[in-house]
């Protein structure tokens, strides 16, 4: 414990040493004129050093020391334990609340989403169903329809290139139900 001590008194030395003694001169030097930019650049490396060594040694005797230890340990374990039952509270709280005002939980808007995709394949094989000189006909009086036509024979392709399908394992059924 003693050589300790005596090592964390002198890393404190050191550091008043080069920042109180050595940088003002080498920075009065520079401005000067006397001095050079390597030696000041030096100067401030030895005294971030020096820091930087005082600053580890003084976080390791704290955190020797057991009552430290003890109590963050103890402040680290509560934070835990008061993470762990807010999560579950809120968990509480929302799958409760959720369905009480009414909006739809993750399951039903993912129902949802394979319904309308259902609803597009469905209407873009309508689409190629058509006979040609109808479809013709209708391009020609509504150019809104006939960008409609060529997003279905596009198939609604997603971002990966994949045609969007319904799922067989969830089946068809009514989400607002």
């Amino acid at each position: 414990m003693q050589g300790s001590k005596s090592f964390l008194a002198e890393q404190v030395s050191n550091f008043f040493e080069a920042a109180w003694l050595e940088l003002p001169a080498e920075a009065a030097k520079a401005l000067a004129g006397a001095g050079d930019e390597r030696a000041l650049r030096k100067t401030g490396w030895k005294v971030y050093d020096a820091w930087v060594t005082l600053a580890n040694e003084l976080t390791n005797a704290i955190y020797s020391d057991p009552i430290v230890g003890e109590a963050s340990g103890r402040v680290m374990e509560t934070a835990l334990r008061v993470r762990q039952i807010s999560g579950t509270m809120a968990a509480a709280f929302f799958g409760n609340f959720w369905p009480m005002i009414g909006l739809p939980t993750h399951t039903e808007m993912a129902a949802l989403r394979d319904d309308l995709l259902a609803l597009r394949e469905e209407l873009a094989s309508y689409t190629r169903l058509q006979p040609a000189e109808e479809s013709a006909e209708m391009d020609a009086q509504d150019p809104l329809a006939a960008f409609w036509k060529r997003a279905q024979l596009n198939g609604y392709r997603a971002a990966n290139g994949n045609p969007l399908r319904r799922s067989s394992s969830l089946g068809k059924r009514n989400v607002a139900a």
